[in-house]
């Protein structure tokens, strides 16, 4: 087959070659301005501007016209990849099935006409029409992952923020609904849901995106998030592949959905999954890539629960230095990363242990572990920035 990727997840994360024989098939990796550095030597690519559906269809027509398979596992390019292979009539998931699995305001329409517990939203016209009143609010881009664009505040914060808008079409606003936050992950077959592994988050995606560190650990299912997961991956049309769930459990314990996407979660999600079911989730989504089938069955989870956090690197222009003493954590850390103290990327959010000055693996059994992950983001805290003056200037 001729196989076309489109590059940007870390090549030793996902490990495209254990699953795809290069030497059978025809690999093409599209990869952005230096986004190849991290490819075997002698792979196949070619650098591209943008990854748009435009710009893709254009650079890359000869390339895409002979494709058999089309790859894109980054949430940024599912859609992308979805529109060229209906324009090149390239087999996989087309945009219909796509759209409502990446576009927030898809997803939260369709799972209202499903009956699906979920926050009130609203389009911004609708939202600048409602009365004034208390409660907190999020506003939302449709097409962001990783919290970027949010904003979320009081009534007048919002209106505000949405008078600041350059393209206020590509955003929608939903109530703030206060509780626990906890994600669902795995992959289903004929929408059979195969395994689904339950964690809960230690702090946020929105507090990270701010400059906290975050993280999460592996918990017990319950019955009722896992009725939830089946029945809004049902409305949602997702019948194959991986899932990445995202709900909240209320402050009456209800679980309320949030947002789910068709591809293996960031950060840590994969390896700590690895670990306690012996799945490589991303070999799984790579599979039915190429196969339009999963063959992988369930397996057995192993008694430890495994978690991950991650500090943030994107929040500010100087070097992080973070008072980390990993012998005081002893067993409970499985793993760590720590970057000796850098210049971070402005604005780049990012879960990549490349990407960040701190990251690491912690293992543990029972509720014990969320106390314990608690315990090291409190007691790990930033110690000083040292501001950097190129990049002050640069950013000035």
């Amino acid at each position: 087959m001729n196989i076309v990727i489109l590059h940007r997840l870390p090549y030793a994360k996902i490990r495209y070659d254990l699953v795809i024989d290069h030497a059978e098939h025809r690999v093409d990796y599209l990869c952005l301005p230096g986004g190849q550095g991290d490819l075997p030597p002698g792979s196949h690519y070619q650098e591209v501007s943008h990854f748009e559906t435009q710009t893709l269809s254009q650079q890359c027509a000869a390339l895409l016209a002979r494709a058999d398979r089309l790859i894109a596992r980054s949430e940024y390019e599912l859609l992308v990849a979805a529109e060229l292979r209906e324009q090149f009539a390239i087999p996989g998931d087309p945009p219909a099935a796509i759209l409502p699995l990446r576009d927030k305001w898809a997803m939260r329409t369709q799972c209202r006409a499903a009956g699906i517990p979920q926050p009130d939203f609203w389009s911004l016209g609708d939202f600048v029409r409602q009365p004034d009143g208390p409660g907190l609010f999020v506003l939302k881009p449709r097409l962001e992952a990783s919290s970027t664009g949010i904003v979320a505040g009081d009534r007048r914060t919002v209106l505000e923020a949405i008078q600041r808008l350059d393209t206020p079409e590509t955003y929608f606003v939903e109530a703030f609904v206060p509780g626990e936050i906890y994600h669902l992950d795995g992959f289903l077959r004929d929408g059979v849901v195969i395994q689904s592994i339950a964690s809960r988050y230690v702090g946020n995606c929105l507090d990270y995106a701010g400059g906290a560190p975050l993280g999460s650990v592996q918990v017990p299912g319950d019955e009722p998030m896992a009725r939830l997961l089946r029945r809004t991956l049902a409305a949602l049309g997702q019948r194959q592949g991986c899932f990445h769930f995202e709900l909240i459990k209320d402050e009456r314990g209800h679980p309320c959905f949030l947002e789910t996407a068709c591809r293996v979660g960031g950060a840590g999600v994969a390896e700590t999954f690895a670990l306690r079911t012996g799945i490589n989730l991303y070999h799984i989504d790579l599979q039915y890539q190429l196969h339009g089938v999963i063959a992988q069955q369930a397996k057995p989870p192993c008694d430890t629960h495994y978690g991950w956090f991650v500090y943030p690197a994107h929040h500010t222009a100087g070097a992080q230095h973070i008072r980390f003493e990993p012998l005081r954590w002893g067993a409970l850390l499985h793993s760590w990363h720590q970057a000796a103290p850098r210049t971070a990327r402005l604005g780049n959010i990012s879960y990549a242990t490349g990407a960040t000055p701190l990251s690491g693996i912690v293992q543990g059994r029972g509720e014990r572990l969320p106390l314990a992950l608690a315990e090291l983001l409190a007691q790990t805290p930033v110690e000083t920035i040292i501001p950097s003056p190129s990049l002050m200037e640069a950013s000035a």
